[in-house]
């Protein structure tokens, strides 16, 4: 007969399967809700059936890989992303992208460090995690790029109702009319969008090319170059010189790196689900000097392991 599991009242976190999974950077939300289906997840050492809440002391595996429980906020990169290399999470052949570029950077640093001084490299670049990108640039566009590994955050993040400011410097052919980028600080609109409000002003002329240095809330329908080429000012470069609090400067060229959440994203973190549950317990707990199992005690919740009270001697 098994023994019965400790179990203890704690206020915990819930997570679908295929969340955690996807959180952990093992797979995609998507393809770990057909692992589930194919019987390949274990929850507690039984096969799961359906894409259920676990709390986060749950044991979970996928093909018999552990799942680790959720940080308790989601994980940010940043990195650079140079011209001609498509802002995808996959590899091609012919072509280079993100996750091309990762294994790349992740082979050189290997080869310089070694094999001993190269432990957890893989964990840094990412080159072999599920990762989501919250900002993307199209194939001709350079400039900073932010990755996670929180879908739902990304979502928050790109989403134009969260108001987040992306700037870009691009380089343009012709005369801009300063009257109409005065305008546009109450409102532009191109090919029938509406971009809100855009803040642009001249950095730099160099013979019939100006360079602008354009802000306004990004969306994946409000592109930047739209905006200029429809009103008739000829794009030739753009680069994302920054989203939010974030700036293509303090980022390196050559590697991905790990950034803070910034105190003025915070608040479109996502919300977890935090409630009061019975979860299994584990090590030993130290009362008045000695070691005992953690369990219930005095609870109305009844310990199997606990034993019976004895009426006092009379």
């Amino acid at each position: 007969m098994a023994a019965a599991r400790q179990m203890q009242m704690l206020v915990t976190r819930f997570e679908r399967l295929s969340r955690r999974i996807s959180l952990a950077g093992l797979t995609s939300n998507h393809k770990a809700v057909e692992a589930i289906a194919a019987g390949r997840v274990k929850v507690d050492g039984r096969v799961a059936t359906t894409n259920f809440k676990v709390f986060q002391q749950a044991h979970v595996t996928l093909d018999g890989l552990t799942v680790p429980p959720p940080d308790p906020e989601p994980k940010l990169w940043a990195m650079f992303k140079p011209r001609k290399v498509i802002c995808e999470n996959v590899e091609r052949e012919g072509m280079e992208s993100l996750r091309s570029r990762m294994r790349r950077w992740g082979e050189k640093e290997m080869k310089r460090a070694g094999k001993a001084g190269g432990v957890g490299l893989e964990e840094e670049n990412l080159q072999d995690k599920h990762w989501v990108i919250v900002t993307g640039l199209p194939y001709a566009f350079d400039g900073l790029v932010l990755l996670t590994n929180d879908g739902i955050f990304a979502e928050t993040l790109a989403s134009a109702e969260s108001n987040v400011l992306s700037a870009f410097d691009c380089k343009v052919q012709g005369d801009p009319p300063v009257e109409l980028l005065h305008k546009w600080r109450t409102g532009a609109r191109a090919a029938g969008v509406n971009y809100g409000r855009v803040f642009c002003s001249v950095t730099k002329r160099t013979g019939a090319t100006f360079r602008l240095r354009v802000r306004y809330v990004e969306s994946p329908d409000r592109p930047v170059d739209m905006l200029l080429d429809s009103h008739r000012m000829r794009v030739q470069t753009v680069r994302r010189h920054s989203f939010g609090p974030y700036i293509v400067t303090d980022v390196p060229m050559d590697f991905v790196t790990r950034v803070p959440i910034h105190k003025s994203i915070r608040h479109l973190l996502p919300v977890a689900d935090m409630r009061q549950a019975l979860v299994p317990t584990h090590g030993s707990m130290l009362e008045a000097g000695n070691l005992r199992k953690p369990g219930l005690v005095n609870s109305v919740v009844p310990d199997p392991d606990e034993e019976p009270l004895q009426p006092p001697l009379t």
